[in-house]
């Protein structure tokens, strides 16, 4: 009974899932990060952040494994919601993920960046915000109908 069952389960969803697939394609992989800054901080926080981070990601955008990177500000932000989203557009998963961190050294190296001074930077900017949340997540697009 079970068997028969489970064949019946398999023969109703199967199709529905090649069927879900040839509607959308997968795209670019997003970072997202919620930011709250703290009161009065927002223009810090973005002037602190016009540095270091700007700089990487245009570091990352010339090497290809950024494809885009953007701000967007929350114009009505509710309580427990975020002022800011940071997000990154990823050529892939793998540029992400799999990027060994000898490359993110030799990249501080190249930008003239000390070890201490960027974690001294990290520290400082907890008194401008409060990282909410990240998020991994893929752009999937409609397919063309032909």
């Amino acid at each position: 009974m079970l068997r028969l069952f489970m064949a019946a389960v398999l023969a109703l969803t199967l199709p529905l899932a090649a069927t879900a697939q040839d509607n959308f394609k997968g795209g670019s992989f997003w970072a997202i990060s919620s930011i709250d800054t703290k009161p009065t901080r927002f223009d810090d926080y973005v002037g602190d952040i016009s540095g270091l981070w700007r700089s990487q990601m245009e570091a990352l955008k010339k090497d290809g494994k950024v494809l885009s990177y953007m701000m967007l500000s929350n114009v009505h932000p509710r309580d427990g919601e975020p002022d800011l989203w940071l997000m990154v557009e990823w050529a892939s998963a793998a540029a992400m993920l799999d990027t060994p961190w000898e490359y993110y050294d030799d990249l501080m190296d190249e930008m003239g960046e000390d070890d201490d001074e960027v974690e001294e930077a990290a520290r400082d900017r907890e008194e401008l915000r409060t990282l909410m949340s990240s998020v991994l997540a893929r752009e999937i697009m409609f397919k063309d109908d032909d």
